[in-house]
């Protein structure tokens, strides 16, 4: 059995976001915490599998109970905030986003954005996933506000390149993509969260075809 720290990540069947981080200096007791979006469960390295299996999942439902009963922000707020942190960080506030909301009616895309408006809106498919792949599709809507003649160009990919991450994003919603086209070949419309296949479904494709003034 190592005895060397590692760490874990997935997905669990509720969507949630897991990090498991086994520590050498942990000897008995496991903590879980709630960090950007992923639970944080950290065990002893040298903790059994079945045994690190029923105490992560019993320690997520502890935390996630608390997390719930004690959040009283609003979700789309709270993005907001995050993309004008963000625009300011990267983009000088050129963006300025007038608001940003989760939506569940946008399974052909991860985001789109209104330049009327100055509106975005993020696939609630996204929710469950790391928060740097979050943030790197609220970049590329950000980015489109910033250059919003520019399409997919070459002035639009300069200035989404200020996000730190995107080629890791990039492969990684890719993979993601993949898995859900996978998923509905096999077994159409009988996933919960996952759209019935569609011709045009693409779920890595930022297509901005919906911007109110049609021009992006």
């Amino acid at each position: 059995m190592s005895t060397q720290s590692t760490t874990s990540e997935y997905v669990d069947s509720n969507g949630t976001a897991i990090r498991v981080v086994r520590s050498a200096r942990r000897k008995k007791t496991i903590s879980g915490a709630w960090k950007q979006n992923t639970m944080v469960v950290s065990v002893p390295v040298g903790l059994g599998e079945q045994a690190e299996r029923l105490l992560v999942a019993d320690m997520v439902k502890k935390v996630m109970r608390k997390v719930v009963a004690g959040s009283s922000i609003d979700p789309d707020a709270q993005l907001l905030q995050r993309a004008r942190a963000m625009d300011a960080e990267l983009f000088g506030s050129q963006a300025s986003p007038a608001g940003v909301r989760w939506v569940s009616n946008q399974n052909s895309r991860w985001g789109s954005a209104s330049l009327h408006t100055r509106q975005i809106r993020l696939s609630e498919k996204l929710r469950p996933l790391p928060q740097w792949v979050q943030d790197y599709v609220l970049a590329h809507e950000l980015a489109h506000l910033v250059e919003p003649r520019d399409g997919h160009g070459a002035r639009f990919k300069a200035v989404l390149a200020r996000y730190p991450r995107v080629h890791d994003a990039t492969i990684f919603l890719s993979g993601v993509s993949h898995g859900y086209r996978a998923a509905e070949r096999s077994t159409p419309n009988t996933q919960p969260g996952i759209p019935a296949p569609r011709g045009d479904t693409d779920l890595d494709d930022f297509d901005d075809d919906d911007f109110d003034d049609g021009d992006l």
